[in-house]
């Protein structure tokens, strides 16, 4: 009786429904427009809300084609991205160090993380070959499923904006032509010319450009100063500024002359969106701060301040240059100067 009871209880079992998860058609995408920026990698997170599925959900991108429904190879294919083997934590030694938490993986430029929905724009794309706005671009399908059910969510846009090398930029982001020579300071304090008349960030000229001339496999970013007649500025009369401790975790073999300060760095800069000591407070930028030392003519001291918040995405030999259009400023003593 005993066995007949079991071999009862066994074949009831087998006809009992598995166990499945919930589905909630309620769940959805928060973002159905995405503009990330060319040449930079571009990650967007909490834009899908779960409500109450089971989770994890699991994503896939379905289909991606141009907006006329025709085919997009060059989001379809695999390229290969520079991605984060390791954690960065700002605390790296060298390029070197910073170099082996990263490797090659070949991934298409445009991808939904599988179980989180976050949607990833890679650096590599660019709009050489991957069509940016203001023209018609793409057009995506995603399912997101669990074992209890799925949704679709059918053409969702994709319309990527032209990449900038770097932020702030002097570039019509449309069609990529220069709208300024120079872009402004973040902020100045404390800062006059020998005239006396105060500077305004207006006042700093700052320049980003590529030295095509300088080789050399670890690339760099060198600071220069010039005053209103291009006049090198000596980096040492900003006695208050710690150049060995600029940037650490980012800035590397400091190298500094009478005319100018370079570093060794891994781009991009900064190398994540993440808040550091050394980036402003949304993370995007780093954020340089130059400071000096000075009595005044009422004799009491004073800290002349420069400050410039920037990104650069691109690799190479960057340098960026300030002028002080309005005339020398009054700094510090290179005498007291610690290199």
């Amino acid at each position: 009786m005993a066995g007949l009871i079991l071999l009862s209880t066994s074949c009831v079992n087998k006809f009992l429904p598995e166990d499945l998860d919930s589905f909630d058609q309620d769940a959805g995408f928060t973002q159905l427009v995405y503009k990330p920026k060319l040449g930079r990698t571009t990650v967007y997170t909490d834009n899908y809300n779960t409500a109450n599925s089971t989770l994890p959900l699991t994503f896939e991108i379905t289909s991606i084609t141009n907006k006329d429904g025709s085919p997009a190879p060059e989001l379809t294919q695999s390229f290969p991205v520079k991605v984060w083997k390791q954690p960065y934590l700002g605390t790296e030694k060298s390029v070197a160090e910073i170099e082996a938490k990263r490797g090659i993986e070949y991934r298409p430029l445009f991808q939904i993380h599988k179980h989180s929905g976050n949607m990833v724009m890679w650096a590599n794309a660019l709009s050489s070959f991957v069509k940016c706005s203001p023209a018609d671009c793409y057009v995506f399908d995603v399912v997101a499923r669990n074992s209890g059910g799925y949704k679709h969510t059918t053409r969702m846009e994709l319309t990527p904006e032209r990449e900038a090398d770097y932020e702030p930029s002097n570039y019509d982001p449309e069609t990529g032509l220069i709208t300024s020579e120079y872009l402004p300071a973040t902020s100045t304090r404390s800062l006059y010319t020998e005239d006396n008349n105060y500077i305004l960030e207006e006042d700093v000229h700052v320049y980003i450009r590529q030295n095509e001339d300088m080789e050399g496999e670890e690339k760099t970013l060198t600071f220069r100063f010039y005053d209103d007649n291009y006049v090198p500025i000596n980096p040492a009369e900003f006695d208050k500024t710690d150049w060995d401790k600029m940037a650490e975790g980012l800035f590397f073999n400091k190298e500094q002359t009478s005319t100018y300060v370079r570093y060794n760095v891994a781009y991009p800069l900064p190398l994540l969106e993440l808040p550091m000591s050394y980036t402003n407070k949304e993370g995007n930028k780093v954020h340089l701060s130059f400071t000096a030392s000075r009595l005044s003519t009422s004799g009491y001291r004073i800290n002349p301040n420069l400050q410039f918040d920037f990104a650069i995405y691109t690799e190479g030999h960057w340098e960026i240059i300030f002028v002080f259009s309005t005339g020398k400023p009054l700094l510090g003593n290179i005498e007291s100067t610690n290199h």
